[in-house]
């Protein structure tokens, strides 16, 4: 999006540091320049809903509840942006970005 700094936004986890890294290692590939964090803890965030300025989503999910992730994915479909999935961990994160960085490559090709 033009005239916006677009942002990722991780969804389900408590300790984000080593995810943060990872998406930060990408981000210029994604044009992200900042990261929000979703805990999935409240109820009331099974409604929240994605910023224009979203450009990636990484939900952990086994952090988050179905309802949210319902939800999220729903949004993120309807709005275009690439969401990634991943159980618990930063490396499982830095394989499902870097399977997304390459199929955003091939298609560009």
């Amino acid at each position: 999006m033009k005239g916006f700094d677009m942002q990722a936004v991780i969804v389900g986890a408590d300790r984000i540091e080593g995810i943060r890294s990872e998406i930060l290692r990408v981000a210029d590939q994604f044009g992200i320049k900042g990261i929000d964090h979703w805990t999935g803890r409240k109820a009331s965030e099974n409604r929240r809903q994605l910023s224009r300025r979203t450009g990636l989503v990484v939900f952990m999910c086994d952090r988050a509840n179905h309802m949210l992730m319902r939800n999220v994915r729903k949004q993120a479909e309807e709005m275009g942006i690439p969401v990634v999935f991943a159980r618990h961990s930063a490396t499982e994160v830095r394989e499902r970005l870097d399977d997304l960085s390459g199929a955003r490559v091939r298609r560009a090709s």
